[in-house]
């Protein structure tokens, strides 16, 4: 040690000890993680002879972990389902009418007609369709789903029967949805004409994701007429499965029976090249054709009959209810119970980590002390001191003072630098005690001693 260095005085001491406390964690400090490797430094078998529920908790733990790991994967799909468009069956109908308009201009006397006298006999051409509720629909009222008649089709195209002599002109009407168009509830065209005249209504409706029509070989094999390309591969794949064509050598291969063999001309097909080979059989799937007499015999004319056509709309509920649920499940979540009933029962998993932890340091502390008393004496003097060394800071400690009870038991002078008034001041005992130190009482002994070397719980601290 420095001759040098200076012992603190016996004033400084309750401030020193002070400052050693402030720097100690309390038990709200101690991280879960340093609780768990001190349980770990017990074998299992070792914490599973001292408590024989430590193999459940375990088990629980592994359990937790996995049913965490679950409940985060099955998070990550709802999230990624939210980016996803989910899709319902609506039906769309479709409503065909016309109105006319002054078709009862009077003949003249000579039978001629007067083009220049009059308005021209004309009509108009409604073709209007719109979403209609089914009955357990009552949720989706005053939702955002109901789209424009247009939205529903790529094309609308009208075809008039009539004489091309007369009317050699807007004969044939198209309408080709264009990426910034605005949608529309319905479709009318007006033309000149005094006579009953009949329409063809072609719509070639506009499927998201696209739609084929299978040809009629590969519609027999697969039994479906028009499907995505996703539904064909995944029919074509069952089909393979089920006749058990795959070859046991290359999964890759596939075997083809008859019905493959005629289809694609060859006896084995790479999977692969399946996308490929099915294209040669897909098309267009057929527009719908509405058939419809436009009369001008009367102001307002209805067809008789309405079409119903099933389309596919967004779910509007559906991102609803997967926002409330991850909401609700959340851990931070304000308004759901199952966070705050998890963050107790950690605390109280803690609580007992902690006093397992505590349990534990004692079972060590005793052990010790049992099998060497002697020797544990010793050791835990000297780390005492080592302690106090490091408390006093710079301070000269003497050898020889540690030795001796009276230095761990030394209190603060009394103002004036005279020993505390009431306390029994024992003689000095070979010089070894500084002036001014004096014997507290015994309660007082004890005190400090715990104040020097007690750890949280009631154990020695220092180290061995």
């Amino acid at each position: 040690m420095d001759p040098n260095r200076k012992r603190s005085s016996a004033t400084d001491l309750p401030l020193l000890l002070a400052k050693a406390k402030r720097k100690r964690p309390n038990d709200n400090q101690i991280s879960s993680k340093a609780l768990s490797l001190s349980l770990l430094s017990l074998t299992d078998k070792q914490i599973e002879a001292i408590v024989p529920e430590s193999k459940l908790y375990r088990e629980l733990l592994d359990f937790e972990k996995k049913l965490d790991a679950t409940i985060m994967r099955k998070r990550l799909d709802l999230q990624e389902t939210l980016n996803k468009t989910v899709k319902i069956k609506r039906t769309l109908r479709i409503f065909i009418s016309n109105l006319s308009h002054d078709q009862d201009v009077p003949e003249s006397e000579d039978d001629e007609p007067q083009l220049d006298k009059g308005p021209t006999p004309s009509w108009t051409l409604k073709v209007e369709g719109r979403l209609v509720d089914e009955v357990n629909a009552s949720a989706y009222k005053n939702k955002q789903t109901s789209r424009k008649f247009s939205s529903f089709f790529r094309s609308v195209m009208i075809d008039l029967h009539r004489d091309s002599n007369l009317y050699p002109n807007g004969n044939f009407v198209e309408w080709h949805k264009s990426p910034n168009q605005v949608d529309v509830d319905g479709f009318e065209i007006k033309r000149h004409g005094d006579e009953n005249v009949k329409v063809s209504v072609i719509l070639h409706v506009d499927n998201s994701p696209e739609r084929f029509k299978l040809s009629p070989e590969l519609a027999d094999v697969l039994a479906i007429d028009v499907e995505t390309r996703p539904g064909i591969m995944m029919a074509l794949w069952q089909y393979i499965k089920f006749h058990q064509l795959q070859d046991p050598e290359d999964k890759r291969n596939i075997n083809c029976d008859q019905k493959l063999a005629s289809l694609f001309n060859q006896p084995k097909i790479s999977f692969p090249a399946l996308p490929e080979l099915i294209g040669r059989f897909l098309s267009p799937p057929d527009p719908i054709v509405l058939e419809y007499t436009v009369r001008v015999d009367k102001p307002y004319h209805l067809s008789p009959y309405c079409y119903d056509l099933d389309v596919e709309v967004d779910d509007p509920l559906f991102k609803t209810k997967i926002s409330s649920l991850l909401s609700s499940t959340a851990l931070n979540s304000t308004t759901s119970s199952l966070p705050k009933q998890i963050h107790s029962q950690d605390e109280q998993i803690m609580q007992y980590i902690q006093s397992m932890h505590n349990s534990k340091t004692k079972r060590d502390f005793l052990l010790r002390f049992a099998n060497d008393p002697a020797d544990f004496l010793d050791r835990w003097v000297a780390s005492q001191s080592r302690d106090l060394e490091v408390i006093l800071g710079e301070s000269h400690v003497n050898l020889e003072e540690q030795r001796r009870s009276e230095f761990y038991n030394q209190h603060a002078p009394a103002p004036g630098g005279g020993p505390i008034q009431g306390q029994p001041q024992p003689p000095p005992q070979g010089g070894a005690m500084p002036p001014g130190a004096h014997v507290p009482p015994p309660h007082a002994q004890q005190q400090s001693f715990q104040q020097v070397g007690m750890a949280p719980g009631g154990i020695p601290g220092g180290r061995f």
